[in-house]
């Protein structure tokens, strides 16, 4: 898209008088200010004082002035002074530097996704509450491991975890420099205890840690000794000065897509990141996304570890129409049986038993059954102990679909000798023992069982399945691989899909690529992603329609699929052509922030389309 002439901005200077002395041999550094402004990604020149000299090189953490605040910013290089009156760096924020590889991994980091690349900074750095002392500072030294990067997927049969096969991988690599993202903190505590119990040293980077503690680790994890580096999305931008490899579990997961701007996703980083810093990257899980069976299928992850079927299981699962009331009987003679179910509550769906209409309030929200005969507005503060039809008047309910507290009811009375358990997200049961019980569970908190489950009872795949985004069926397929992977080989599984499903068969078969490839074929015959980039963009009506048009005329094989409201638009084009879109949007952007016009909000591969 063609723009105006690029907008030339003013180096930062200091007022008349400068505070610090400024000899003839001075140096300036090259700082990339995080201004918070979008267009002013330029680096911006300062003078370096002397009693900084010896601490400050390329990558360092700085305090610098701009206009009449203190910003942070990132030295991207050092010379000899060649510009007069020059503002001083006021401090060194950390000893900490940012490698090249590092630097350049953020800059296509902010290509990637049309974001300012000092705002990917400010994402890596925690809170300083004050400069340290000169005499702290220390450069770095950087490691190599002189190995071949690698890239590899692990895909595990349902005998093993996420959390022992990342175990395993840790003990194979040790000495190495290794960082591991996991999607959510329970997994991370598992594989933590592990390593501990190894006398390995584990840096953690979250931010469920405090200040202090993120400050501290962020300071380790760029330490040149070898370093394990573990934590959820952020931690794919934690500062370590080599990396050996970036180990990745269950990279499908929406735990992986960042909810603020610029909207990454850890895949995508890992990639990146890997490539720019000649890191190995190994992909660990039960089923992966279709981005990464993309991948797999042209080549370009070299190896694959297939999943081996367990003998004799295909027997033992047993699906629709058929009773899972049955299952949990056959598994309730060996140990505890999981059943697992999408919402918590009685019933978050119920219309009405003579008309069929949806259970409305009257501000138009949808009601939901917290409890039995417990009716609340999912919207506002309405709450009652009776329901009537706004339609018809009637008052007979109609479960939709059955929460935890109405599938316990229902199997209170099927099996009224056994113990039945339920464990949500508000109330979550840690762990069980092997005895003969009923867990209903929602997914994600599920109580641990050390000798796995005996049975589990798959519920809501039609509900799940037909969601209103294109990634129901890789949703639902993680899901379910993951609980099979909770029960013994020896346990029984019900599915509530038809046997002919494709979902079924690949699990009647243990074989998950098997119903990957066909989903991704079905997607490909249509042109969706993989096999093409979406680009999402969203603002006011008027700016959407200019820019829908501008589009058109510079960009062949460019689709755009526009909102019913006009305010929102798709942009689908080919992987060759990502690229030079991404490159005018974001030329776009820089030209509507120097002009004082509102950013468009951008979702570059979205996660929900």
């Amino acid at each position: 898209m063609a723009t105006d002439k690029p907008l030339t901005l003013r180096r930062q200077k200091g007022k008349s008088a400068v505070r610090t002395r400024q000899s003839l041999d001075s140096l300036q550094v090259e700082v990339l200010v995080d201004t918070g402004v979008f267009h002013l990604e330029q680096p911006f020149s300062y003078f370096l004082p002397e009693e900084l000299k010896e601490l400050i090189n390329v990558g360092s953490l700085v305090r610098v002035p701009f206009k009449n605040d203190l910003k942070n910013g990132v030295v991207l290089s050092v010379k000899n002074k060649s510009q007069a009156a020059l503002k001083p760096v006021d401090s060194l924020l950390t000893s900490v530097r940012l490698t090249p590889g590092f630097l350049e991994f953020t800059k296509k980091v902010s290509e990637r996704y049309i974001a300012n690349q000092a705002s990917i900074f400010a994402a890596v750095l925690p809170t300083f509450t004050k400069a340290i002392s000169p005499s702290v500072g220390s450069p770095r030294m950087k490691q190599t491991s002189g190995s071949k990067p690698t890239r590899r997927l692990f895909l595990l049969n349902r005998s093993e975890s996420i959390e022992s096969r990342v175990v395993k991988i840790v003990k194979e690599r040790k000495g190495l420099n290794l960082l591991l993202i996991l999607p959510t903190q329970k997994e991370i505590e598992k594989v933590v205890k592990a390593l501990g119990e190894m006398k390995q040293e584990v840096i953690e980077i979250g931010s469920h840690l405090t200040s202090s503690q993120r400050r501290k680790n962020f300071e380790l994890a760029a330490s040149a000794k070898p370093a394990i580096v573990i934590g959820t999305r952020s931690a794919i931008l934690a500062p370590m000065s080599q990396i050996d490899e970036i180990v990745i579990a269950d990279e499908s997961v929406e735990h992986f897509q960042e909810q603020k701007a610029p909207y990454w996703n850890v895949r995508d980083m890992a990639l990146l990141r890997s490539e720019h810093e000649h890191a190995s990257i190994s992909f660990v899980s039960h089923s992966i996304s279709l981005e990464l069976a993309r991948l797999v299928e042209i080549g370009w992850i070299s190896s694959i570890s297939e999943r081996k079927f367990l003998g004799g299981h295909r027997a033992n699962i047993a699906t629709e129409p058929n009773s899972y009331h049955e299952t949990i009987r056959k598994a309730l003679k060996i140990g505890p049986v999981l059943v697992s179910v999408t919402d918590k509550g009685y019933a978050n769906t119920f219309s009405c038993q003579r008309c069929r209409n949806l259970a409305l309030c009257k501000c138009g929200g949808r009601l939901i059954i917290g409890r039995r005969d417990k009716y609340s507005c999912s919207i506002c503060d309405f709450q009652s102990d009776q329901w009537r039809c706004q339609i018809c008047q009637a008052d007979q309910v109609r479960i939709v679909k059955g929460g935890a507290e109405k599938i316990v009811e229902e199997l209170g009375k099927a099996f009224p000798r056994v113990a039945i358990f339920t464990s949500t997200g508000d109330k979550a049961i840690a762990t069980l023992d092997g005895s003969p019980a009923i867990v209903v569970s929602t997914f994600g908190v599920e109580p641990e069982v050390s000798a796995g489950y005996a049975g589990a009872v798959l519920l809501n795949g039609e509900a799940l399945l037909n969601r209103a985004f294109i990634r129901a069926e890789e949703e639902l397929r993680f899901r379910w691989f993951k609980l099979a992977a909770k029960v013994r080989s020896s346990g029984f599984i019900y599915l509530s899909l038809p046997s002919s499903h494709p979902l079924s068969q690949a699990l009647i078969s243990d074989n998950v690529m098997r119903a990957i490839r066909a989903e991704s074929s079905e997607r490909e015959a249509v042109s969706l992603p993989p096999s093409v980039r979406i680009i999402q963009v969203t603002g006011e009506e008027r700016s959407i329609s200019g820019l829908r048009r501008k589009l058109l005329e510079q960009f062949d094989n460019l689709e755009i699929l526009t909102s019913a409201d006009n305010r929102t638009i798709h942009l689908k084009i080919s992987h060759q052509g990502a690229n030079a879109l991404l490159v005018s949007l974001k030329a776009l952007q820089k030209y509507r922030s120097a002009s004082g016009q509102d950013l468009f909000s951008i979702r570059v591969d979205p996660y929900k389309i």
